[in-house]
């Protein structure tokens, strides 16, 4: 009888062929070869044994030369506050997120504002920033040398050993080896420096360092968003402190040259007290209206340098904290023990491929012997 799945066909070249059906499915097959690859194990247990153990001690020295200490991540959450009349803070907090920053020279919009953040005017300000630790008062970049673990990036004996030290002195007197490996670990810093908006719907912005001590990554980041706060200051202030410092240089001058009219004035009164004719007054008249000009003067000078304290005020940014690092901090350990279970993974599967291979090769040169 003649079924579909037996039914004739056509070839290509024109004969007759058959469709056998396909054998049903034997479990006796399963058993056979799952028996099979179980006794092909327990004859090359050797083979397992040793690629396990070379895989388990590969994972354990890449764990000896690859591991690092914990390290610790200290992040400041922060949003910049323009205030009443700032108009001047306009750029800075565009760049900060907070209205839209047109592209400009202006080296506080934009992208600028991160490259600022980064830069070595920043950078070198936050690493000679003096720190106190306990008893003892030393350069940050000193504490961030031998603490964050840049000492792991350098090849130079004088880092690894720790005898090098960073003089607490103006960056001009300097020499240039110093000045070389300030520029070094500045640049280690910064790379662990990370700064972004939080959200893109938010105005926050986020401040996370990241070094092996975690006293280490919360000052820093607490000393990089303050000398970074003090130097927009001193940029945005410049000119007004230029007219503040004019302003109070002329207060002065006033304020010394009424003293001497009114001592003058007042010297005037005395005689004129005694005079019987009006003409002998005039003096007197004409002394009362310098000193009246003086005060005058004075005042007004008065005026102008509240005014400038005012603008300083206004002017200066108002950076408001929304989160900030708090003991414990959070850590990323190093994951040991992860490169040996890889490790034993990785040999377990080279020796069952050679199992595989070996066996392959044996029965085939059975079959070659038995022909």
């Amino acid at each position: 009888m003649i079924t579909e799945s037996t039914k004739p066909v056509l070839t290509p070249n024109g004969e007759v062929a058959v469709i056998e059906p396909a054998p049903p499915f034997d479990p006796r097959k399963l058993v056979k070869s799952a028996k099979a690859i179980f006794v092909t194990i327990l004859k090359y247990w050797w083979l397992l044994a040793i690629c396990v153990v070379l895989g388990a001690g590969g994972g354990w020295i890449y764990d000896q030369v690859n591991e690092v200490p914990d390290s610790y991540e200290a992040s400041f959450v922060f949003n910049l506050e323009t205030g009443s009349g700032g108009s001047e803070l306009s750029s800075f907090a565009s760049a900060l997120g907070m209205s839209g920053a047109t592209s400009n020279g202006n080296i506080f919009s934009g992208a600028n504002f991160t490259e600022l953040f980064r830069s070595k005017k920043i950078g070198n300000r936050v690493m000679m920033t003096p720190i106190t630790i306990g008893n003892k008062t030393d350069l940050l970049v000193n504490f961030y040398k031998n603490r964050s673990g840049a000492l792991r990036r350098t090849k130079n004996p004088e880092f690894l050993e720790k005898e090098f030290t960073f003089p607490n002195k103006p960056l001009k007197e300097y020499n240039s080896t110093q000045m070389s490996y300030l520029n070094m670990f500045r640049e280690y810093a910064s790379a662990d420096l990370e700064i972004g908006n939080l959200d893109r719907k938010s105005s926050f912005m986020e401040l996370t360092v990241t070094t092996d001590s975690d006293t280490l990554s919360k000052m820093m980041a607490e000393t990089w968003l303050k000398k970074m706060t003090e130097f927009y200051t001193e940029t945005r202030s410049q000119k007004t402190l230029e007219l503040l410092k004019l302003h109070k240089h002329r207060r002065d001058s006033v304020l010394s040259v009424l003293s001497g009219a009114e001592r003058k004035l007042a010297a005037q009164q005395d005689f004129s007290q005694y005079m019987i004719m009006p003409s002998g007054r005039v003096n007197e008249q004409r002394m009362t209206q310098n000193t009246t000009y003086l005060q005058t003067l004075y005042m007004d000078a008065l005026r102008n340098i509240d005014a400038l304290q005012t603008s300083l005020i206004r002017e200066s940014p108002l950076v408001t904290i929304i989160d900030e690092p708090t003991f414990p901090l959070s850590s990323d350990p190093y994951p040991k023990g992860k490169a040996i279970k890889i490790g034993i993974a990785l040999g377990l599967v080279l020796s069952l491929v050679m199992m595989f291979l070996i066996n392959t090769y044996q029965n085939m040169m059975k079959k070659l012997q038995d022909s």
